[in-house]
């Protein structure tokens, strides 16, 4: 199914206009072993050392998927801004988007896949590193301990250690990030584009979930009209769910 090919199209212009203005700096996930946290890992604000997605900030988190593999650049992480290690002291903007190659996403299990690929994230049980709150608006705010990054802790690190999550799925195929740390500005310009892929995702669940296929009064039938991947979910969902009444 094609669902977010035109959105990760849309990230490859944007990452071009930040490259127009060479605030790129490529990096790869790192494959290294992070000392993992079982039970949860509290960062109080007294041991913080670098903030990222402070309320006060603009924050912005998302993931998209394709199953054209040549979309994306595996183990790649595109940083606009300060890596952690430049960081200390500092509460930063932050933007993290996630883009991965996947397989055999049909109509059928594509909104089941998307939810356990959506709730890997929480399964990251890093030493020193805390997920402080995800809401449902897209953002994502987070804290590094004085000790993690004393030991080193930087994005390069976080990226592998989610791409490792990601890749524990046998339908996904490659993993590429987007990390902005530089400022709100450039923190927005992703926002927008994720407000997009909340639609759809929204679009999706109230097909999956409610089971609610009156085109008439839902206010996604513009995105469904756009998208062509939503049209055959639609239509899928709807068949099924009458089979079932039958």
């Amino acid at each position: 199914m094609n669902i977010f090919d035109d959105i990760v199209a849309e990230l490859r212009n944007t990452l071009e206009g930040f490259s127009r203005q060479n605030a790129i700096k490529k990096l790869k996930a790192e494959g290294v072993w992070w000392p993992k946290m079982k039970g949860g890992n509290l960062v109080l604000a007294s041991s913080t050392a670098v903030e990222l997605g402070n309320p006060r900030n603009e924050s912005v988190s998302f993931m998209v998927w394709s199953q054209k593999k040549e979309l994306i650049n595996d183990g790649v992480v595109h940083l606009i801004g300060s890596d952690i290690p430049q960081s200390r002291g500092k509460s930063l903007p932050f933007a993290k988007v996630v883009m991965l190659a996947v397989e055999g996403m049909d109509e059928e299990n594509c909104y089941e896949r998307h939810r356990k690929l959506e709730l890997a994230r929480y399964d990251l049980e890093l030493e020193g590193y805390m997920l402080r709150a995800v809401s449902q608006y897209l953002r994502e705010w987070s804290r590094v301990s004085v000790e993690a990054f004393e030991k080193g802790f930087s994005f390069s690190i976080l990226a592998g250690e989610l791409s490792r999550l990601y890749r524990a799925f046998d339908f996904v195929r490659a993993v590429e990030f987007i990390i902005v740390t530089s400022d709100s500005s450039d923190v927005r310009s992703l926002y927008h584009v994720g407000e997009k892929v909340e639609k759809r995702i929204a679009a999706m669940n109230r097909m999956a979930v409610e089971m609610n296929f009156d085109c008439s009064s839902c206010e996604y039938t513009d995105v469904c009209t756009e998208v062509e991947g939503l049209r055959i979910f639609r239509e899928h969902q709807s068949e099924a769910h009458n089979e079932k009444r039958n």
